[in-house]
């Protein structure tokens, strides 16, 4: 047996000491101490199956490892080498989509070890991450430059800009006046009929 590979097993090993003496020096919570103890087995595990792998041992680096809690909540045997060179030689994307299907086929899958050696090579390679693009403010700036100030003026200037605000304000202003104009007029023309002698005169009561 290569020394790289005693090498890597004993570092394994001294990581999964390392938080079980952490663990007992610091207590910490239940739920912590559950995914602490779940990590030291994933250590364990590893490190057990590269002490027996003669050559290339499986490398799950790439496997994060809430996946790899979900292999062992399936049933599937983490310390099956075959099981472990699987995980190493496929894409994330593919060990996910093979999870999902066993779990939502689970009643109807007999030998879960077979069927995840089976359909993993099968499984399409996807792109990880969001399907739906992520937006943020710069997406909402405009793709032009802003006009700087000095060519804002000459332009105001040149076109008389400011004129035609001051018209379009003097013409709001005209029309408001001739509604109101219009208003008192209707008011002034339309009477209450108790206030009118001629409308007394024609009552016949």
């Amino acid at each position: 047996m290569n020394s790289p590979q005693l090498q890597a097993t004993l570092e394994l090993l001294q990581q999964a000491t390392q938080h079980l003496q952490n663990l007992l020096q610091n207590p910490i919570s239940e739920s912590n101490n559950r995914e602490i103890i779940q990590e030291v087995e994933t250590q364990l595990t590893q490190a057990l199956i590269t002490l027996k792998t003669p050559t290339n041992p499986p490398n799950l680096d790439h496997v994060p490892p809430e996946i790899l809690q979900q292999v062992q909540a399936l049933g599937l045997p983490l310390e099956n080498l075959d099981i472990q060179m699987a995980l190493s030689n496929h894409h994330l994307s593919q060990i996910i989509g093979i999870l999902t299907e066993i779990q939502n086929k689970s009643e109807q899958i007999r030998n879960r070890r077979d069927y995840f050696l089976d359909r993993l090579p099968q499984m399409p390679i996807e792109k990880l991450g969001p399907r739906v693009p992520i937006v943020t403010a710069a997406d909402f700036l405009p793709d032009y430059e802003p006009l700087p100030k000095d060519k804002r003026e000459e332009l105001i200037v040149k076109y008389n800009i400011d004129k035609l605000i001051q018209r379009r304000q003097q013409s709001r202003s005209s029309l408001f006046a001739k509604i109101k104009q219009a208003e008192s007029f209707l008011n002034s023309q339309s009477k209450p009929l108790e206030n009118s002698p001629e409308g007394e005169e024609d009552l016949r009561f």
